[in-house]
Formats: C-alpha cells, sequence, structure tokens
C-alpha cells in the first residue's frame, strides 16, 4: 500500500471553471490542490477517495508545505481549490495552528474553495474565513435526497441537517458547492435520472451556488450492495443538462465527465462529449441538433 508523503500533495493541476449569477455567466481561472490528508472518519462506502489518505494525522506546518510545493508548479490563477480527501475542518486531517499560513497563501485568490461535512468542526469555518481576503465556499457531498440513498451509503446526515447546515453557511456569508450524484445501485435510468433532477432542484432551493453532477460509478463498491448500476449514457447527460441549466437563472452547473473523457467512443460520442463540455463552461443549453 502506497504511503502518501504529508508535504506533498496528492495531485495539482490548473482548470477552467464556469461562474454563474443573476448578472450573467464567465469562466474562471482555477488552481486545483489534491491535498494528502488524514482517512475521512465519515467513511461513506461509495466513496473510494480513501485510497489517497493516511491513517495518522499531519504535523503542523504539512499542508502548508504541500500548497507551496503546488503553487510554485502552477500558474496564477482566480480562485483556488483546496480538496483533502475528506474535510477540511477535521482537525484531525488539517490542524488549526495552519490556518493563518494557509490564508498567506490564498491571499492572491478571490474564492476558496474546501471541502467539509456538515457535522464536522462548525466553529472552526469562522476562525478560517475571518483570515480569508477572498470568499469561503464550502463544497458538500449530498450526493442525493432520496433517503434511503444517504442511509445505503452510510453518510451520518439527513436531508434535513444538510438543509440547516445550508442555511448555516449562508448566514454566515459563506457559499455553498453541492455534489450529487446521478444514480444508484437497483435503481433504472429512468428512474435515477428522476432522482438527479430532484436532488437539483432541493440543492438550488437552500441557495447552492454551484451544483456538481457525478455520474455513479463502481467506486469502492457500495457496501454490501450488488446489484447493477443504471446505464449514464452521454445522451442522458446531456438531457439532464439542458433540464438543470433551465432550472435556474444563477446556480452554476457541471457534469463530472472524467470517465467518459478517458474512454474510446464512437464519433457520435465524441461529438457529444465536445458539445456538453463546451455547454457547461458556456453555462447553456446543450445544442440537440448537434448532439
Amino acid at each position: 500500500m502506497t504511503e502518501f508523503d504529508y508535504h506533498r500533495p496528492i495531485d495539482f493541476l490548473a482548470e477552467r471553471e464556469p461562474f454563474r449569477d443573476r448578472t450573467g455567466n464567465s469562466i474562471v481561472d482555477v488552481n486545483t490542490l489534491f491535498l494528502t490528508g488524514r482517512r475521512c472518519p465519515i467513511g461513506c462506502n461509495m466513496c473510494d477517495l480513501h485510497v489517497f489518505t493516511r491513517e495518522d494525522s499531519p504535523p503542523v506546518g504539512a499542508t502548508v508545505d504541500q500548497i507551496d510545493h503546488a503553487l510554485r508548479r502552477l500558474p496564477p490563477a482566480s480562485w483556488i481549490k483546496l480538496y483533502n480527501s475528506g474535510n477540511f475542518f477535521d482537525a484531525a486531517s488539517l490542524p488549526p495552528a495552519d490556518y493563518d499560513a494557509i490564508a498567506r497563501r490564498c491571499e492572491p485568490f478571490d474564492r476558496v474553495i474546501v471541502e467539509n461535512h456538515p457535522k464536522i468542526g462548525r466553529h472552526r469555518h469562522l476562525d478560517f474565513a475571518r483570515r480569508l481576503r477572498g470568499k469561503l465556499e464550502v463544497a458538500v457531498g449530498l450526493e442525493s435526497v432520496q433517503p434511503r440513498v444517504l442511509s445505503r451509503i452510510g453518510k451520518r446526515m439527513t436531508r434535513d441537517e444538510f438543509d440547516r447546515y445550508a442555511g448555516w453557511l449562508t448566514a454566515n456569508d459563506i457559499d455553498l458547492r453541492v455534489f450529487l450524484i446521478i444514480g444508484s445501485p437497483g435503481i433504472k435510468t429512468p428512474e435515477a435520472v428522476r432522482w438527479a433532477k430532484l436532488s437539483l432542484r432541493h440543492a438550488i432551493a437552500v441557495g447552492a451556488r454551484h451544483i456538481s453532477l457525478l455520474p455513479v460509478r463502481n467506486g469502492a463498491g457500495w457496501g454490501e450492495d450488488r446489484r447493477p448500476l443504471p446505464t449514464l449514457t452521454l445522451q442522458t447527460l446531456c438531457e439532464v443538462f439542458d433540464d438543470a441549466i433551465a432550472s435556474t437563472q444563477h446556480c452554476c452547473i457541471s457534469i463530472d465527465l472524467w470517465e467518459f473523457k478517458h474512454q474510446t467512443l464512437q464519433p457520435s460520442d465524441q461529438n457529444r462529449l465536445r458539445c456538453l463540455s463546451g455547454a457547461i463552461l458556456e453555462q447553456r443549453a446543450v445544442m440537440h441538433e448537434a448532439v
């Protein structure tokens, strides 16, 4: 088993991301850092991020070393994402003693995006946020508003608990990003799409600034559930995206297309992938005649 170095990030990259609000759409440059962290104590059984974590806690200063290592090798950007395969505000995974140093590294960025579970480190959100020049945004894996799915994956939160957390973030001037899964074991594709749409509308209603839709994949195996997963084609994802983008005038919508980008696709699907990728970046409906 690989022993990851607490002084080096798992990976880092420069990417472009859409921004959408009531004033219009734009595209921003983002530096995304995948930090080495301690294993998440929640342990959702469909998540395989734990394979990039450690069982012990990092020493003070180690996470700062990771950020320095990445930023020396990345171009300037407007935003920064600090993802640690778990919870940014888990003191066992990221020592609060590092907050000042991390905030200084984030000084050039207008937005700082981290990931966290609603039940972890709420008071530390405000401690970190007040040190930042830019806007703090917290990414949360709601996954689905279907109660059976939340229970099955061991999310350790209810929809109501997520809603209260979303309201608390808004009340404290912290933006919300939401991850939603399209599909789960044992349901057909139409049902997967229906629940994704319901979940998306719920996330919009509680104030999400950005919603990222994640097509279901095997991951760590969904615990003991061995039922088949729904088949999600690029055509289906185009239809889901068009419905989503029409559901809101200000919330940004994206779909994770990583697995499709690493497949050998037929020419028609290559065109769909190209059209959908462009539509996500520009936050516009996919042109049906092109897909």
